[in-house]
């Protein structure tokens, strides 16, 4: 069995544990879903972390795809426990950077994915909390373009954003995704190059 190690990181209050947990309970790990409001969620066991509702130490939670063993590591958003995130960096095969769909991308935003770039790590850009009013889309997709890579190829849309309607759908890819890939793949690269223009199907 393969291992997969896969952080997820964010600014403070993006809901990286309540995330951690969804994950853990659609995948088995765990038969009831917890919540971080409610203080019994699998990663914040600590009595602080249950008190003050944030995630102070780095905690691991693992759960099976077909041969695949996959730890989730739900690190520490505040900046106060920067070290604890370091340590968690080391050991990472991948990171999903979650982001809030009303704040957007905030100060830790930033430097949490300067450097993910620098460590190269594969990165997903997840956004979270798109039933909430304020809940923005578009913007905030062009937002992650001028302020943390400009390399982003968008697998889904939203429609009903800041409605609890909100509803995540299939997005078919555009010239800006192809760009995007071109960047970690050479066939794609060269198909933009020379021609012909590669098909959505190999997008």
């Amino acid at each position: 069995m393969r291992t997969l190690n896969i952080g997820i990181l964010a600014h403070v209050d993006a809901g990286k544990t309540s995330l951690t947990e969804r994950l853990l309970f659609d995948h088995g790990a765990v038969d009831r879903l917890g919540a971080v409001d409610t203080g019994d969620t699998v990663t914040d066991d600590g009595g602080i972390e249950r008190r003050r509702g944030i995630t102070v130490r780095s905690a691991v939670a693992a759960f099976t795809v077909g041969d695949t063993r996959v730890n989730l590591i739900d690190t520490p958003g505040h900046s106060d426990f920067v070290a604890e995130v370091e340590r968690a960096l080391e050991v990472l095969d991948g990171a999903v950077l979650l982001l809030s769909a009303v704040e957007g991308v905030q100060a830790r935003t930033r430097v949490l994915m300067r450097t993910l770039r620098r460590l190269r790590l594969p990165t997903l850009v997840f956004v979270n909390k798109i039933d909430r009013p304020g809940a923005r889309t578009d913007a905030l997709l062009e937002d992650v373009r001028r302020l943390l890579t400009p390399h982003v190829a968008p697998l889904t849309g939203v429609t009903g954003a800041g409605t609890k309607g909100a509803l995540v759908v299939r997005r078919p890819p555009d010239g800006g995704t192809a760009e995007a890939l071109a960047e970690v793949d050479p066939g794609i690269l060269a198909a933009l190059v020379d021609g012909p223009e590669p098909t959505a199907g190999q997008v």
